[in-house]
């Protein structure tokens, strides 16, 4: 019996910040750190996520809100 490495959750999370509005896509395994895919900023190119892990979900989408608020400068 082949034992199947478990599937990444995906959520996309809405947020707003900088003035602008964005969907960011985490990703974790269970019981794993959340990770930023990727993040879809209105009017701008999407935004890569970063090669960092956070150890909860509300930590990932305030580094998500951080990353979209520095493009904002």
């Amino acid at each position: 019996m082949e034992i199947e490495d478990p599937e990444p959750i995906e959520e996309y999370v809405p947020g707003v910040a900088g003035g602008r509005h964005y969907m960011a896509k985490l990703c974790h395994f269970p019981d794993g750190p959340w990770t930023i895919e990727v993040i879809h900023v209105e009017s701008l190119p999407p935004l890569q996520g970063s090669d960092k892990t956070w150890p909860t979900r509300d930590e990932a989408v305030q580094a998500a809100d951080k990353l979209v608020a520095d493009q904002a400068h």
